[in-house]
């Protein structure tokens, strides 16, 4: 019973969220530029051709569904494996106090984000220019997860985008089994860490693991589908 209330509440919140949309312009832009994005047609691309997006993001907390948001979050951009300069970082005002436990790690204060603007208004920016792309990042479903949050509120919607995970690509191609953190991937691409646990320098180290994996993973002129088989899954962790 429990289970079925909640899909049936998801599903009207759905159609609220869908019907606000409507009403409103920008949130029915937002709403088409996320169920435009065809999955299909990007992981039939060569990796050499296609493009992806290294994200990460700072919060308030770990429980996306639990009231913690996002404070600060960066996007960068490859053309197949090559790093295009194409960059979005921003802070992000979670209207909410951020925890000290979590200031002690990423190093962001109440007083930093207090004039950024909420995730409400930067989702549309966000969205953009993650565009057509497949997103790629360590642990990336956290991050997704939160940018889904703000989606599923506003327009009923999620991202269709196909995700890499840099964690699953280090264990399909190490052979190794369990959980590890963006450091060990780091070290076994022989990729420097700098600024870690900041949005940018996450989202750098994330991207520059994901390029030395892919490379031993695939041929450029492979499609994106035969990346995304490689990576280990959850099923045998």
């Amino acid at each position: 019973m429990g289970q079925w209330f909640d899909r049936l509440r998801n599903r009207v919140r759905t159609r609220a969220a869908a019907g606000r949309a409507q009403d409103d312009p920008r949130l029915e832009q937002l709403r088409q530029r996320c169920r435009s994005v065809t999955p299909r047609t990007i992981v039939t691309q060569p990796v050499e051709r296609a493009r992806f997006v290294s994200i990460d993001t700072e919060t308030t907390g770990l429980h996306a569904y639990s009231g913690d948001e996002i404070v600060a979050v960066a996007l960068l951009e490859l053309k197949g494996l090559e790093p295009t300069g194409r960059q979005f970082t921003a802070l992000v005002n979670p209207k909410r106090p951020i925890p000290p436990d979590s200031t002690a790690i990423h190093g962001i204060r109440d007083a930093d984000v207090r004039d950024a603007a909420d995730i409400n208004t930067q989702i549309m920016d966000i969205v953009e220019f993650i565009g057509d792309a497949v997103v790629v990042g360590h642990h990336v479903d956290f991050d997704v997860r939160f940018l889904n949050k703000t989606l599923h509120r506003l327009v009923g919607c999620r991202l269709r985008n196909p995700c890499l995970d840099t964690m699953l690509m280090y264990l399909g191609q190490s052979g190794r089994m369990g959980h590890y953190t963006l450091e060990d991937v780091a070290q076994y691409c022989r990729v420097p860490v700098t600024d870690r646990h900041t949005a940018y320098g996450d989202a750098r180290t994330a991207m520059e693991c994901f390029v030395a994996l892919a490379r031993r993973l695939v041929k450029p002129d492979q499609p994106v589908s035969r990346l995304i088989e490689q990576q280990q899954t959850d099923e045998f962790l």
